[in-house]
């Protein structure tokens, strides 16, 4: 079947179901007249790719809104397409048309910026944001041209900014003029009223009409009553000429700088069309979220097996305070669901509710349901539901009924989804059951998936004995002659006997009503109110359930979160330990600085040495606390301690003395030392010193070397000093000073030899270093290292 070429829903089906309305309600909650448009243009779709990136836009806005709030709100926004077809038919727009044109850009660029400042992952969100772009250059000459109200700013151009000054400053030389003949004593008699007005875009005074002659002016007006002239005395005439002529060339300037701002517009009338697309996309999402939001919608899980799970379902154009949630599942083991009821007990609205639902979903909408939701997206949808009778036709609602569906046949297949209310009504109940019976089979054997509602006994038997069909039914609760609009699984009894005994028939009526069914009939009648008292229960039972683990996975989600801020807590004390201790390190290594400068002074070498294994105690003690913090597990951070016989050659391990990862060159003495290769240097450690150390990625660099010249090993301890003294960069008192300090821990740790990196630069570091080592009598040589550990940029010094 060519499914490309046929409506995935006709005019019938998206009328029977109301689509329009939600869009109606969805279109409403748009910021623009753009994201009104894109709502508009949602139409259900086939491509199931298509619709879960759709939908995934959808959740992606309905998280932020629900995070950001307010904040997310895009501003005023309004569609520029007839300014910019302006641009192409007119020289110059008006000021209106540029604010309308900087308004939006600025409401676009400020919330493209707060898309991007979004928290959290919004892929979807921020690459559409990306899209819009941003026009600072073309907001900021706008902005420099007009006034609020649209008028252009006398600032506008350095030449418009001259001419209105000019203008001013020739205004002020008429008025002062006017005004010397209003209060001359030879004019004062003439004048009406002693002001300055303007007739004719000249200034002009005003004077009493029967002294026009004692005055050489010019007659510009006259009062309604023609007691009074306004006159251009002949003084101010060829000043007040220049001052036209001056307005002339103000005119001339603004449309000059009009057109020009218009000639800029029309360059970027691409690039704001390209935003004005993105802005579309991103209002009509933000449209889809509000309704979800409102409507507790999710996004549902798409298949494409002709499956339909429906959780928690509501229609979403009933109350949502009122309406009652249905569950239905068919699809998959069941081809269709038949559901049966009284009259006004639901079975329309769950018909609609199922197509509804699967119309949104596949035209962009998140659902009003629950996650567990899952719908399957169809290539055709038809349905079948309402009076469609037609006088003018002579159509009955049988033959409007039967044509519908006739109609639908060729259509069908696996991939279709078919509603169909009341399938044989509105002819005689015996031949529309046998007809519907037909039908029903019929149908079946297209494979399409079905729901169909119906009030024939037949109808009902055989959907409840067809291993492909599901049936259901609406609640109807006799005690109080109300439908619970509740639907359940099963076949449902019409209750028209028990209704009529309720509503006050005679009870010889109704037992004589009895007489005229079946045997059957009664007993079937009687068997289905027993199922429906205990399907009621069993609905009570699991809605009792449902309500007990909804409340227990609400405890679940607080446990966990007061579990992460305990966790969360905890980590922010760990790291405090750790900083107190690093503080007291830096005390203790400073407090070693002073003591050895202080008893370098005093030449009291023994003192040294006591005060140094005195301050070496204290710091061994820091570092061990601090290395046994580091070791207590931390979110997953820290590894676990080795024991001697884990360690093998290539186990990347951590030295926790040193801080730094390395990887295991060698297992010495029976497992009691191993040979750790840490950043280019080999080091001996005990097991103790080491514990596991994460796995580094593949596709991340291998760690460069710290040095050429660490090619031996040491037997490492707590607070060594290192192999190395780098000194370049550092003034000569400066390097003398570390140099000193370094040597000292070199003979307090027995380390004999060292490297000094002073590089080679202008050779005065290098000398200076030589010449302190040469005066010390604890070194016993020092040379230039070999070219490949540095030359004569790096010292080997030895000691005794």
């Amino acid at each position: 079947m060519a499914t490309t070429a046929i409506e995935i829903a006709n005019a019938r089906t998206l009328r029977d179901l109301e689509f329009e309305r939600v869009k109606a309600q969805v279109r409403a909650l748009a910021a623009s007249p753009l994201g009104r448009r894109a709502v508009d243009a949602l139409q259900p779709r086939r491509d199931p790719e298509a619709i879960e990136r759709e939908l995934t836009r959808v959740e992606e806005m309905k998280r932020a809104l629900a995070e950001a709030g307010a904040a997310l709100h895009p501003g005023p926004l309004d569609d520029l397409e007839p300014v910019l077809q302006r641009t192409r038919e007119s020289s110059a727009l008006g000021g209106e048309e540029f604010l309308t044109v900087l308004k939006t850009l600025e409401s676009a660029r400020r919330w493209r910026q707060r898309i991007l400042e979004l928290e959290g992952d919004y892929p979807q969100l921020k690459a559409l944001a990306e899209r819009i772009g941003v026009f600072r250059e073309l907001e900021g000459a706008i902005r420099r041209t007009f006034d609020p109200e649209g008028e252009v700013r006398e600032d506008a151009s350095p030449a418009l900014r001259a001419l209105y000054a000019r203008k001013r400053q020739l205004e002020a030389q008429i008025e002062q003029e006017l005004k010397r003949l209003l209060y001359h004593p030879d004019y004062a008699p003439l004048v009406r009223e002693p002001i300055v007005t303007r007739r004719s875009g000249r200034l002009v005074i005003p004077i009493k009409s029967a002294h026009k002659q004692e005055l050489d002016c010019v007659v510009h007006d006259a009062s309604d009553s023609g007691r009074t002239l306004y006159v251009e005395p002949q003084s101010v005439v060829e000043l007040n000429n220049e001052l036209r002529e001056l307005e002339g060339e103000i005119r001339d300037e603004k449309l000059r700088i009009l057109r020009a701002l218009t000639e800029r517009l029309r360059r970027e009338s691409r690039a704001i069309r390209e935003t004005l697309k993105a802005l579309q996309t991103l209002d009509g999402l933000y449209a889809r979220a509000r309704y979800a939001l409102e409507h507790r919608c999710v996004k549902p899980k798409l298949n494409a097996r002709g499956v339909i799970k429906l959780r928690g379902a509501r229609h979403p154009l009933l109350d949502p305070e009122t309406v009652v949630p249905i569950d239905v599942e068919f699809g998959d083991r069941h081809q269709g669901i038949v559901i049966t009821g009284p009259n006004t007990g639901g079975k329309t609205v769950t018909l609609k509710t199922i197509g509804l639902l699967t119309l949104m979903a596949q035209a962009g909408f998140l659902i009003p349901a629950e996650p567990e939701t899952e719908l399957s997206v169809f290539e055709v949808i038809r349905s079948d539901i309402g009076d469609e009778q037609s006088i003018e036709q002579s159509l009955s609602t049988f033959s409007s009924h039967l044509t519908t569906i006739v109609g639908m046949l060729p259509v069908l297949s696996e991939r279709t989804l078919v509603l169909i209310d009341e399938l044989g009504a509105g002819t005689d109940p015996e031949e529309g059951a046998a007809l519907g019976i037909a039908l029903l089979r019929y149908l079946l054997g297209t494979g399409a998936r079905l729901a169909i509602t119906t009030h024939f006994s037949p109808l009902k038997r055989f959907a409840y004995r067809h291993e492909r069909l599901k049936t259901y039914s609406v609640e109807f609760d006799v005690e109080t002659l109300r439908p619970t609009y509740r639907l359940l699984e099963g076949v449902g009894a019409s209750h028209a006997l028990v209704i009529a005994r309720r509503l006050g028939l005679p009870p010889e009526v109704v037992e004589d009503a009895k007489r005229f069914l079946s045997e059957g009939a009664v007993k079937t009648e009687e068997v289905l109110q027993q199922l429906d008292a205990e399907r009621r229960a069993l609905w009570e039972e699991r809605h009792r359930l449902a309500h007990a683990r909804h409340r227990l996975e609400e405890e679940r989600q607080r446990y966990e979160e007061k579990l992460r801020k305990l966790e969360q807590g905890r980590a922010e004390a760990l790291r405090a330990e750790l900083r107190e201790l690093e503080r007291r390190l830096k005390e203790a290594r400073r407090a070693l600085e002073e003591a050895l400068h202080a008893a370098r002074r005093e030449r009291a070498e023994e003192r040294l040495r006591a005060q140094l294994k005195a301050l070496e105690a204290a710091e061994r003690g820091v570092r061990g606390a601090a290395a046994a913090l580091e070791r207590r597990p931390l979110e997953g951070e820290r590894g676990r301690p080795l024991w001697p016989e884990e360690l093998r050659e290539g186990l990347r391990v951590r030295v926790v003395p040193l801080g730094q990862a390395g990887v295991v060159r060698a297992v010495l003495d029976g497992g009691k030392r191993a040979e750790v290769e840490v950043g280019g240097l080999k080091v001996h450690v005990k097991p103790s010193d080491l514990e596991t150390a994460p796995s580094v990625p593949e596709s991340a660099p291998a760690p460069a070397p710290r040095s050429t010249a660490g090619t031996g090993y040491h037997e490492l301890a707590l607070g060594s000093p290192g192999l190395e003294l780098h000194l370049r960069g550092m003034t000569v008192s400066e390097a003398l000073r570390e140099l000193d300090l370094y040597l000292d821990k070199l003979v307090l740790h027995d380390i004999p030899r060292a490297y000094i990196v002073h590089g080679k630069g202008t050779g005065a570091l290098r000398r200076a270093i030589h010449e302190r080592l040469r005066a010390d009598p604890r070194v016993v040589r020092f040379y230039p290292a070999p070219p490949g550990q540095g030359g004569e940029g790096v010292t080997v010094v030895e000691l005794e």
